[in-house]
């Protein structure tokens, strides 16, 4: 039993090892478009100028891809954390190793970074994402080093200077979503320059679903239908909660390997069942209102 333990122990370490990969290099998908060109421009201006910068957009409108896009242009590191409650300030700084101090004590060999903390000395870009989601505590530990360039490591109860290229970017969701919080405003005020994304155009998205999904040999007229779908989820007032990007490419990929392996053209039944299929836990409806029935009757008017 024993043996059998260490043989899979090894071998997992060799699949850890052939799967291991770097953050650092990695191609992103984005298409540098419209309202994406513009933000982008914006952010290389904000950062050029030393300002902290700040993207509102809805879930899912590519905010996330636009900053790795632009820290890969730079050349530099990134580093990102999701806020939300469980988010504690040792989260960010870092905290120590329970192990290391039984044998170093509580000193810098026993500590262990926080995402926040490495991106500050090591010069990279950190990236809060849905940052409006956060305990207001919690931001309150990255005042002083958004306004002064320094950080406060309280366990470690010492200062580090930021280094130059370090560089902050802040996503937050719309104010009326649910699970949001106001920004405090001494946090707020730090971020200097505020740049606004909502979902892309129809034509813009339709080459974001090209350009993620090469392999497929779906229809013009099909993805037009499938962009037409979503489109509608984002104007429908009985939708709370629409339809993302990355719902719209999982729709065409989906619907394509359904075809594909049926060997059949697509129809208005197969967009139905793709459609619950993706769309219904993607989805938020008013309340008394399910997503199903909402999905059929747009897709039934988009095959009218």
């Amino acid at each position: 039993m024993e043996n059998s333990k260490m043989t899979e122990l090894s071998d997992f370490k060799k699949k850890f090892q052939n799967h291991q990969i770097s953050d650092e290099g990695v191609e992103i998908p984005l298409i540098l478009e419209g309202q994406y060109r513009r933000a982008y421009d914006i952010l290389t201006d904000a950062y050029n100028a030393g300002l902290y910068a700040g993207i509102v957009g809805p879930v899912g409108s590519g905010k996330t891809a636009l900053c790795r896009k632009f820290a890969e242009d730079q050349k530099l590191g990134f580093s990102w954390v999701t806020f939300s409650d469980l988010i504690r300030p040792s989260s960010l700084i870092g905290t120590f190793d329970p192990t290391l101090v039984f044998k170093l004590g509580y000193s810098v060999d026993s500590f262990i970074p926080g995402p926040f903390t490495l991106a500050s000395i090591e010069g990279n870009i950190f990236f809060a994402n849905e940052v409006n989601r956060g305990e207001e505590y919690v931001l309150n530990t990255l005042l002083d080093a958004l306004e002064e360039k320094r950080l406060y490591i309280p366990q470690l109860k010492t200062w580090v200077s930021l280094d130059d290229q370090f560089y902050f970017i802040a996503s937050m969701n719309p104010s009326d979503l649910r699970g949001t919080r106001v920004l405090p405003e001494a946090f707020k005020d730090r971020i200097r320059v505020w740049i606004t994304l909502d979902y892309p155009t129809k034509d813009v998205e339709k080459k974001i679903i090209r350009m993620n999904c090469p392999e497929l040999t779906l229809q013009e007229q099909d993805i037009d239908k499938i962009i037409e779908i979503v489109a509608q989820t984002r104007q429908s007032p009985l939708i709370t909660k629409p339809a993302s990007i990355r719902t719209s490419i999982s729709f065409a990929k989906l619907l394509g390997q359904r075809c594909s392996r049926l060997n059949v053209p697509s129809s208005q039944e197969l967009f139905m069942d793709i459609g619950r299929l993706v769309l219904s836990q993607n989805l938020e409806s008013s309340p008394g209102i399910t997503v199903e029935k909402i999905v059929d009757e747009i897709i039934s008017a988009v095959f009218c």
